[in-house]
């Protein structure tokens, strides 16, 4: 197993740093923070953060077709213009349940928003996971725990995707036309104890990325044999995405949260919070842009804007 050590990218106290995603139009960072309901970009040219706060609580953020930025609020999907802050409702999520929140998100290569929810203290089995296209909700996956990591592999057929209570990594095969799931099987089964599997990517050659709270780590996995086969050391506990981007995919951008850790332990690792990354010899997958159709090997469609109004 290969090891690597993470180095502190940005200082930041966030209570619950998540949602990592790369612009790579743009070549900026975007994160979010749970818990304080904010919205960051980094811009690693200039330095520059630029902070949005959105007033209640937003777990991922996701660049749009037309410029403006995907976001995922308790109870609702919402475009924000990064310009003037403001926020249009898209769509709401689980009306119904006040007590679930959205988790993390991604959009597949035809655009299409897929989100999962979560009870706010973690009740097993109150969330779901969604499918949102043109605004409409469908619901893909039932009676999820904690809704996390998800990402494509590199054909668009097999989705990956985390419930963290199942300590586990499923795979399904993906109809990238009809955005259809089918063939549930679990790929990675994880054996440490006190640690759960939270955000995820997947590089260049298959493999997966996971972030591990409670580990202090990201794991590298092989979802052909279930095998760990690498791992990067962060020096905070709780980690909770990773993302592949830079000039050449090569960094690893990874979240951190303070959230969940006492005095004693946030005295051990005064990093925890902020925004870790490492280079590695591997290039990952770009992320999707909300409402845009990729062009690819599986479909003959140009690029579509179906961003929804």
């Amino acid at each position: 197993m290969i090891h690597w050590n993470a180095a502190q990218l940005l200082p930041r106290r966030l209570q619950l740093g998540e949602g990592g995603y790369w612009d790579a139009a743009r070549q900026k960072l975007l994160y979010v923070d749970i818990v304080a309901g904010v919205v960051e970009c980094y811009d690693p040219l200039s330095g520059n953060i630029r902070t949005w706060n959105v007033g209640k609580m937003v777990s991922a953020v996701i660049p749009t077709a037309d410029d403006q930025l995907l976001l995922a609020v308790q109870g609702e999907i919402v475009r924000m213009d990064p310009i003037s802050g403001t926020c249009r409702l898209i769509c709401e999520i689980e009306p119904g349940i006040p007590a679930n929140r959205c988790n993390d998100g991604k959009c597949d290569a035809h655009g299409r928003l897929w989100i999962g929810t979560m009870d706010v203290n973690a009740a097993a089995h109150a969330g779901a996971l969604y499918r949102i296209q043109d605004g409409q909700v469908s619901k893909m996956l039932e009676h999820i725990s904690i809704s996390n990591g998800l990402c494509w592999s590199a054909d668009n057929k097999t989705l990956y995707y985390i419930d963290s209570y199942e300590y586990a990594v499923r795979a399904y095969d993906f109809n990238l036309e009809t955005g259809m799931l089918s063939n549930k099987r679990m790929v990675v089964k994880m054996t440490e104890q006190g640690v759960l599997p939270d955000g995820m990517c997947i590089d260049e050659e298959g493999m997966l990325w996971v972030a591990i709270w409670g580990g202090g780590c990201v794991n590298r996995y092989n979802p052909a044999t279930g095998a760990i086969i690498g791992k990067v050391k962060v020096e905070a506990p709780n980690v909770t995405s990773c993302v592949f981007g830079g000039a050449t995919m090569q960094r690893l951008f990874i979240t951190t949260a303070r959230q969940g850790l006492f005095d004693i332990e946030l005295e051990m690792y005064p990093q925890s919070g902020s925004i870790f990354y490492v280079d590695l010899p591997v290039k990952g997958l770009p992320g999707h842009v909300y409402g845009q159709v990729k062009k690819t090997s599986n479909s003959h469609d140009e690029m579509n804007d179906h961003a929804t109004a």
